[in-house]
């Protein structure tokens, strides 16, 4: 009966530590980064086209606020974008490179498991056009200077004392045509890969 009754006040006394200790954590802002692999879905009348994907550099900051399982997300990145590829008369055969800033805004829904908190996350986000680089002629003039991309993806947090590390990996999908050139269709899409360090939040 003692071993019982002991057992049962250490495990409610580690349940309500590890719950204070998460509630801790349910704001935080941080950095992250990581890499791009990014692709695009090309369309133009009478063209074929050959494709590979464009490996580049993505990080931010973040802040975030969970309210139980549900939470959201802020961002602001920097993210590299392209393909490379091309067709007969159209985008060469060089790569075509896009660097944007990009604001997220993502609507989480996150499983408090002790230290260790795995989701899943959705959202969309704003991108301002920095460069555009095509076989190393300035594409800029020729794209549209703002993107709108859809987000799907998952992290898993992992708690320690004052701050959390964690591993990010999203799906970008471009809501928009991103070019001026007539009869010609250039959607960016692609994968982020990430890692970052948040910090709770008083």
């Amino acid at each position: 009966m003692r071993k019982s009754l002991l057992l049962a006040l250490t495990l409610s006394f580690v349940f309500v530590g590890t719950a204070q200790a998460q509630a801790m954590f349910d704001r935080a802002w941080g950095a992250k980064a990581g890499v791009s692999v990014s692709s695009a879905s090309l369309g133009a009348i009478g063209e074929t086209f050959s494709k590979s994907n464009q490996t580049g550099f993505a990080g931010g900051l973040f802040i975030h606020n969970y309210w139980g399982l549900f939470g959201g997300q802020l961002e602001g990145s920097y993210i590299q974008k392209g393909v490379k590829g091309g067709s007969s008369s159209t985008i060469g055969d060089e790569a075509t490179k896009l660097d944007y800033i990009e604001l997220a805004a993502l609507l989480k829904l996150g499983l408090p498991l002790g230290i260790v908190r795995p989701g899943l996350f959705g959202g969309i986000g704003f991108d301002i056009l920095l460069s555009c680089d095509a076989g190393g002629i300035d594409c800029k003039d020729e794209s549209k200077s703002t993107d709108w991309v859809g987000i799907i993806g998952g992290d898993v947090i992992v708690y320690f004392g004052s701050f959390n590390i964690f591993g990010d990996g999203r799906y970008n999908i471009g809501l928009s045509n991103v070019t001026d050139i007539s009869d010609f269709e250039y959607k960016n899409q692609g994968w982020t890969f990430q890692a970052g360090v948040g910090f709770e939040i008083g």
